[in-house]
């Protein structure tokens, strides 16, 4: 394999209890019901404005927007600083990227958001491009994040694979007609990944060097 298109959240950095914790706060804020932990993790890989409404679904337009505020306001500061990638996943992306493999991201996160995590971690340089749901015109499950790496960089997506934790990368990765990986080192529902059906099933990032 020659292409490694990795999902962010929940695949190369553990930041459920971030976003847990962020979503339970600002629904608490704008006074709605807190959702549970299973409720946040079950939809994660899903842009935050395709799921928080699903959660609160009697909320106003506006009350939603309050919440997505609210949302990015506890993911800043001392939360984000206790994100960290999950072991295994650097060593990972440095051999690959020696062995001149090509790396990119594509994630329902916002891409500087996610471009200031690769600066805080060190990672930036491994990565050719990163695609946040703020890039593309339909998010997860649908293809547009792959079919734009794809036709800007000429790929084959018979080398090109999709990396992620959650069914929509996986569905992500089947409608844009390219190999599947379920990570399950960050999964909230391994059953969930199975269902899909992915070419490769891996428990360790490390895992990806034998693919």
């Amino acid at each position: 394999m020659q292409n490694f298109l990795f999902d962010f959240d929940g695949t190369l950095a553990n930041s459920g209890p971030t976003v847990t914790m962020a979503a339970q706060e600002a629904f608490k804020s704008c006074h709605l019901r807190i959702p549970s932990e299973h409720d946040i993790l079950d939809h994660m890989g899903l842009p935050i404005e395709a799921f928080f409404p699903k959660l609160a679904p009697t909320a106003s337009d506006e009350t939603m927007q309050r919440v997505y505020q609210a949302f990015r306001y506890y993911c800043e500061g001392p939360a984000r600083r206790k994100t960290r990638l999950f072991p295994g996943v650097e060593n990972t992306l440095t051999q690959l990227f020696k062995q001149q493999k090509r790396l990119f991201i594509v994630s329902s996160n916002l891409s500087d958001n996610i471009l200031q995590y690769l600066h805080q971690f060190g990672v930036t340089k491994d990565f050719i491009q990163v695609i946040g749901a703020d890039m593309v015109a339909h998010t997860k499950p649908a293809p547009d994040g792959v079919d734009q790496i794809v036709d800007n960089y000429h790929l084959d997506r018979n080398e090109t694979m999709v990396i992620g934790d959650a069914r929509y990368d996986l569905q992500m990765g089947r409608n844009a007609h390219v190999k599947t990986c379920a990570a399950t080192w960050g999964a909230f529902n391994v059953k969930s990944l199975r269902a899909e059906h992915p070419d490769y099933l891996i428990k360790d990032p490390r895992d990806l060097l034998k693919i």
